[in-house]
Formats: C-alpha cells, sequence, structure tokens
C-alpha cells in the first residue's frame, strides 16, 4: 500500500467536466495518467496529490474529458488511401461523374505510373437525373488504355471501363453468382455495372495493385486525421466481396514503429478456414495492445434501397422483387458460426433489412442454444432496418447492435431519401431504432463504414442526438422517438465499441487502471445545440498516454 500512495502522475488532466462513461457519470476534478494506464479520477486535489516535479499538469478548466472514440466499423485502408482519391459524390448524371473524374485525373496525373490503376468513389446512380447503372462507354471515352474501377457511395455497386474488364478476364461469357450480378448490353456484353460481388474480381485487381508507399503514405496521414477527431481506436472490417481489403503486415509494422496512434482491431472473412482465424489470434491476441484480431465478419444481404436487402415482408414499390436476396448459403452460414462461436471468436454479420436481422438473431441464437455462452462477441452490423420483435431478442441474448448515425441521412434531406418508398411508411417508423434497442438492453457501438461516409465523429453524434437531415430538418427530427442522449451517444462510441471487440476491462471509460486514451474537448459538448456539435473541436488527445495531438 505505501507503494501506491507513492505512485506519482506522468501527466495530470484538470477539468469541472470530466466524463467518465462509468458507474460515475460526469465528476468534476481530473485524471492522474501513469505512463500509459490511468493512475485515478478524481477530484482536484486527489489527481493533484500524485503530481510530482515532472508531472505534467495541465488546467483544461471547464472543456469536456471523454475517453477516446472507437469507431467500431470501417474500412480502413480502403478509406485512407480514398481520401487522395476522386469522390463523385453529387454528380447528377453519368456524363458528369465521368467528367468529374477525368478532369481530376488531369490534376493529379503526375501521381500515377502509366500502367496504374485509377480508382474513384462516391456514385450514386439512383441520385442522377436519368437514375439508371452507369456504364463502359463514358469512362471509355475518357479512359481508353487506362483501368479504372468506381466503388459507388455504399461499396455495393462498382463501375468500371473496358480495359478493366479485359485485364481481368471479364467478357459476355461471364455467369452472374447468386450473390452479384453483372451488368449487360443488349447483345449480351458487360456493360461495366457490377452489382454487389460481381465487382470483386475488378476491385481485388483495383486495391491489391495499389503500390504500397501509396498505402503506407495514406496510412500514416490518416492517424493524424484520426487524433485531430478524439479517435483512438477502430475496428476494420477487412472482408468485403468476399475479398480482405487490407494489409495486415503493414499496419503491424507502423504500430510497431509508433506511427499509427490508434488501436486497431479488425476482424476477417468468416468464410476462410478456421485455422486462419486461429493464427491470427495466436499472433494478435493482448487486449492492451496496439493491434487485437477481433474475429469475422460476412454479409447476410445487400442493401434497401437497391432491392439487396433481405426484408420479412415484400418491397412496397416492388412486391415482385425478390425480397430475400442473400448474399451467402445460409447453410454454410450457420455451419460457420456454429464453429466460431464455440471457440469464442467474435462474429459480425452485415445485415441491413430487416428479415436479415432476424435471420442473423436466429442463428446467433441457435449457437448460444447449442454451444452455450462463450467469449464470442456477437454482433449485427448496420441494423439500418430492424423489427421490433427482435429488439428484446437482441437484448436477451446480448447481441451488440453496430450502427452508423450518419446513414441515417446519407442524402441532403427527407424529401430526397429513398427508404420510405422502397419499405412504406409502416416500416420506414422503425429505421434506425436507436432507442428501442438500447431500451430493450442491447449493447450498442457506433461506426461509419468510412468511406461510405467521412469518419468525423461529429456528425454521427448529432445525427444520434438529432435525427435531422443536413438542410436541418425535420426540424423535430425523423422518427424523434428515436432520439438518444447525448450521454449515451458518447457512452457508445467509447466504451461499446470497446465492449464490441471484448476489450471494456482495458478501454472505454476513464477508469483507474486502464489504459490512458482520452480526448479534451474544446468546450463542453453538453452545452453545445445538436447543431454546435458539428462544430467542436477536439483540444487535444492522448493515445497510450502520450499527447499526439493538440489543437
Amino acid at each position: 500500500m505505501e507503494g501506491a500512495r507513492m505512485s506519482k502522475a506522468t501527466r495530470v488532466f484538470l477539468s469541472t467536466n470530466v466524463f467518465t462513461g462509468a458507474g460515475r457519470g460526469m465528476v468534476s476534478g481530473g485524471v492522474a495518467l501513469d505512463g500509459n494506464r490511468i493512475l485515478r479520477v478524481g477530484t482536484a486535489d486527489e489527481v493533484l496529490a500524485l503530481a510530482g516535479e515532472g508531472t505534467d499538469v495541465r488546467d483544461c478548466g471547464d472543456r469536456l474529458i471523454t475517453a477516446g472514440l472507437h469507431d467500431s466499423h470501417m474500412h480502413l485502408l480502403m478509406g485512407c488511401t480514398s481520401e487522395r482519391e476522386c469522390f463523385l459524390t453529387g454528380a447528377r448524371s453519368e456524363e458528369e461523374a465521368a467528367a468529374r473524374l477525368a478532369e481530376w485525373f488531369e490534376e493529379h496525373r503526375d501521381e500515377y505510373a502509366d500502367d496504374e490503376w485509377l480508382r474513384a468513389w462516391g456514385f450514386c446512380y439512383l441520385a442522377w437525373d436519368d437514375p439508371k447503372p452507369p456504364s463502359r462507354h463514358s469512362l471509355d471515352r475518357y479512359f481508353p488504355d487506362r483501368p479504372v474501377f468506381v466503388n459507388d457511395s455504399d461499396l455495393h455497386g462498382g463501375w468500371c471501363n473496358t480495359k478493366a474488364l479485359e485485364l481481368c478476364g471479364l467478357d459476355a461469357g461471364v455467369e452472374d453468382s447468386p450473390f452479384g450480378s453483372f451488368g449487360r448490353e443488349e447483345d449480351g456484353s458487360l456493360s461495366g455495372y457490377l452489382g454487389e460481388r460481381a465487382k470483386a474480381v475488378v476491385e481485388e485487381q483495383a486495391n491489391g495493385l495499389l503500390p504500397e508507399h501509396k498505402q503506407e503514405s495514406a496510412l500514416r496521414d490518416v492517424s493524424g486525421l484520426f487524433s485531430s477527431y478524439g479517435i483512438t481506436a477502430v475496428t476494420d472490417m477487412l472482408p468485403l466481396d468476399a475479398i480482405d481489403i487490407g494489409n495486415i503486415d503493414l499496419v503491424e509494422r507502423l504500430e510497431n514503429e509508433g506511427a499509427l496512434n490508434f488501436r486497431y482491431n479488425f476482424a476477417t472473412e468468416m468464410l476462410d478456414p478456421i485455422e486462419k482465424a486461429q493464427g491470427l489470434r495466436e499472433r494478435f491476441h493482448d487486449k492492451a495492445g496496439r493491434m487485437y484480431y477481433t474475429g469475422v465478419k460476412e454479409f447476410i444481404d445487400g442493401i434497401v434501397t437497391t432491392h439487396t436487402g433481405y426484408l420479412i415482408d415484400a418491397y412496397t414499390d416492388d412486391p415482385e422483387v425478390d425480397r430475400v436476396w442473400l448474399a451467402m448459403d445460409l447453410d454454410e452460414a450457420r455451419e460457420r458460426i456454429l464453429e466460431y462461436q464455440a471457440q469464442g471468436f467474435n462474429i459480425q454479420l452485415h445485415c441491413v433489412g430487416d428479415g436479415a436481422v432476424r435471420h442473423a438473431v436466429d442463428l446467433y441464437q441457435e449457437a448460444i442454444e447449442i454451444n452455450g455462452p462463450t467469449d464470442s462477441r456477437l454482433s449485427v452490423e448496420h441494423l439500418d432496418m430492424s423489427d421490433p420483435a427482435d429488439w428484446a431478442r437482441m437484448g436477451e441474448l446480448g447481441i451488440v447492435c453496430s450502427v452508423q448515425p450518419p446513414h441515417l441521412t446519407l442524402v441532403d434531406s427527407l424529401d430526397d431519401d429513398e427508404y420510405r418508398g422502397c419499405i412504406g411508411q409502416r416500416r420506414a417508423k422503425y429505421l434506425w431504432a436507436f432507442k428501442s434497442m438500447l431500451d430493450n438492453g442491447c449493447p450498442m457501438a457506433f461506426g461509419t463504414d468510412f468511406p461510405v461516409v467521412t469518419v468525423d465523429p461529429r456528425i454521427g453524434l448529432n445525427r444520434a442526438v438529432a435525427r435531422r437531415f443536413p438542410d436541418g430538418l425535420p426540424a423535430a427530427g425523423w422518427n424523434p422517438e428515436q432520439k438518444i442522449t447525448l450521454s449515451d451517444a458518447l457512452s457508445i462510441y467509447t466504451y461499446g465499441g470497446a465492449y464490441k471487440v471484448g476489450r471494456e476491462e482495458e478501454l472505454g471509460t476513464l477508469e483507474a487502471g486502464k489504459l490512458a486514451d482520452l480526448v479534451v474537448w474544446h468546450e463542453n459538448l453538453f452545452d453545445l445545440t445538436p447543431e454546435g456539435l458539428l462544430g467542436a473541436e477536439v483540444e487535444l488527445t492522448v493515445f497510450d498516454g502520450e499527447v499526439v495531438y493538440e489543437r
């Protein structure tokens, strides 16, 4: 006990507003650190008593201090490299999108080798004046000899030119799979539009041939961006279209060099042999470390707006379309989930439609009944739609609802929203049902799906508490009964992310003994309006006990 009393803090942060995220709620006092661990959270006198001659003491006044934020669903390498590439968001036609890409490329031509793939992002043909899928011909006019691949705004569709199809060996003879289709012209030739997993072979080449020096530079840069937003941990969803879109070895090298100021959690493809997961868990098992293997991820369905979401009942705008579009064979899903859950691996299932959510809950419940409870954290990713009958089930089973609040407002106004047309008003009132999930005891985590949207967490906080579109409407919020408090939103963005990956004993709250990842905001977020949250700034970010960002 004498040794404990003599411990001296390396850093002390004083504030009248310390949001612990634990049972103590808000504390007026401060946080004392000893190296990369929290030594004490208490009154100003209590933490100052731990200061010594060399302690870095900072009086933050009434600025809010929170635990570091955790983005619980992103595609890291894809996102950070996209920051240096062209986004076609807002284009109103196929021709405008192709022309914008050509103009952008002319300004950045010297950054590309002669035979290097050109990638771009963010087209949304459903928002075009003529809402039909694009073709290779518009890209061919500008890029006859350079392969081009463009991901759509949801990452569930792709657009490429003729050169890309040729390099990938794709022609009219290629067959669709049950989980993805190739756009075709009247004569049966490929149009250049790639639906769902049909884009996998093109995307794999476009991503796999990205020079590693560009990957490394982008990762180094995005680390600074994360720190400026108070993000100290991420969960990277490597599987996309049945391929892994990451570079674990590169991330490991940069983490070991101390070049990345965030904790990297990652999930791999559930369809891979379980031996791969076992090897990665053995390699990255330290819950106090910078890298942690969190388990596996898989798709159950696609997205609602393209009618690839799996629904309980028929689509309102097209009752004849197949409402049970599936991204994988459900018997295989059952077999894999039973296997991974039995061995304690975390499992994350992409489910956008309410039918996919229900099926995931059924599969998880069966695994728990057969195997019993294990260390496996079971989560459902996205949950744009969910049926009220499943909220209590998820709460009782402890299924994590891993949601992305910015997805609630991917368009500028409620008038532009396509969901209500697809599913009707009855089901639309259950979209992104955050409050109902909390009320039913569901653990929750927040993320962005970066690069589907920016990694900026302020947007997620705003959408969770206000539920307004960028135009500020509806004034009361869309489905206002689903708004949550800022306190809940911050807890989900901190503790929720740690809980989802099984690291809540080390991260997610400001408590003695936990890792020293924290954020000092420039103001007290609780004094701001929901709109004010969008302009809130981070004063400083501490990662692993070190100040890694200062405003």
